[in-house]
């Protein structure tokens, strides 16, 4: 599940507009959450580093994304109440930027959704919205839920042939 989830972070990564984040922010300075924020300067430093080597490579696309994004926020906690909280938060984002379910994954007790916003350009989303929530043995049966939030313009055929490239080198290991 843990492959799932990480596969499917880097795959969605790159997309949520800065409306979306303020439904999170609360999340912040909440005891019992941990918290990554990654910003635009962040992703521009980062993207500068693509070294020519890696010319053609699953690296080298991975860096031609995140010039594209401009917020990535991951929120997690393992405390019930919290849980619930951030599934509360997490529906209202969904319902009030209109976005569109784009996947559901059910293993054992545990459920992801991914939601985005499509743009003008079809090729293109402009929000992504991840929600995971499960039992989770290392937290011995206490609720888990994960929050990723991302904003910016991601193209979804290179999305899709990095996606590709992740799952058939998954396949080979």
């Amino acid at each position: 599940m843990k492959k799932i989830i990480i596969l499917l972070a880097f795959i969605v990564t790159p997309m949520v507009t800065n409306a979306q984040t303020t439904f999170f922010d609360s999340l912040e300075n909440t005891d019992g959450v941990d918290m990554v924020v990654v910003t635009k300067d962040m992703f521009e430093i980062l993207s500068k580093f693509s070294p020519k080597k890696l010319k053609d490579s699953k690296e080298m696309k991975v860096f031609e994304m995140i010039n594209d994004l401009k917020e990535f926020k991951m929120f997690s906690s393992d405390n019930k109440d919290i849980a619930n909280k951030m599934e509360t938060m997490a529906n209202t984002a969904i319902k009030k930027n209109n976005l569109t379910e784009l996947m559901r994954i059910k293993e054992d007790d545990s459920r992801v959704k991914i939601y985005v916003k499509a743009s003008k350009n079809k090729d293109y989303v402009s929000e992504v919205l991840m929600f995971i929530k499960g039992v989770d043995k290392k937290t011995n049966g206490m609720a888990e839920a994960v929050i990723v939030s991302l904003t910016g313009n991601i193209d979804i055929n290179k999305m899709s042939d990095l996606a590709d490239t992740f799952i058939n080198n998954e396949k080979s290991n």
